[in-house]
């Protein structure tokens, strides 16, 4: 019975030397060749040439700050402080004297300046005795027309004028006679006819008369 159980025991541990000498065949073969294979390589370290320093700018220069304006500060002139006036004493007041008793100027009459008499007088402000004149010069002037005459015409013009100082202007028609012929004649005798110089009451004033020229017929008489 031991001698069964022993030989399986030499069996394996001879098959276990036999395979540990297999190996250490292979492990030699092995070796050789990777000695044999493999080339020798030579490591050359390639030594990196050192960089160049990089070249940092300069800090930029700082602007310097910019002046600061002048300020002129203006110093007032001031004027210097007058010395305080010494104030006089006032002298003792005179005693009052009594006021001397005036008597009043009696008031002087003022002559009151006449008024001036108007420059332009109306018919209602002119003398009967000078209008009569007036109007007997133009009645004299008249010139009866031989036209009128030879058609048996009558009639009367009333007619308005100025006179100043002898001369007669402005003539106008104020009432008609009914015919141009007698209204024209009428006229025309204002024109021609010689009045009475100015009066003193009248001489260089403006006066306006109002005069009916008659045309009788050869029958009539005024």
């Amino acid at each position: 019975m031991e001698k069964t159980m022993n030989m399986p025991r030499a069996a394996a541990l001879a098959a276990f030397l036999e395979g540990m000498m297999v190996l250490a065949f292979l492990y030699g073969l092995s070796r050789e060749v990777e000695k044999v294979e493999k080339p020798q390589v030579t490591l050359i370290q390639l030594t990196q040439a050192p960089e160049a320093p990089k070249t940092v700018p300069p800090p930029p220069t700082p602007k310097p700050p910019p002046p600061k304006p002048e300020v002129h500060r203006t110093v007032a002139h001031q004027e210097p402080t007058p010395a305080p006036t010494p104030v006089p004493t006032p002298a003792p007041a005179p005693p009052p004297v009594a006021p001397t008793p005036v008597t009043p100027a009696p008031p002087q009459k003022v002559a009151e300046a006449a008024p001036a008499p108007p420059q332009h007088l109306r018919p209602a402000d002119i003398s009967v005795t000078f209008a009569d004149k007036v109007r007997s010069a133009v009645q004299g002037a008249v010139v009866f027309p031989m036209a009128a005459r030879a058609a048996h015409l009558s009639g009367q013009t009333k007619v308005t004028f100025d006179y100043k100082d002898g001369v007669a202007s402005a003539a106008s028609v104020l009432t008609t006679s009914g015919n141009r012929i007698l209204d024209k004649a009428a006229l025309a005798a204002v024109h021609v006819a010689h009045f009475p110089a100015a009066t003193a009451e009248y001489a260089g004033r403006v006066l306006t008369f109002e005069i009916w020229v008659k045309f009788l017929g050869v029958d009539e008489h005024e």
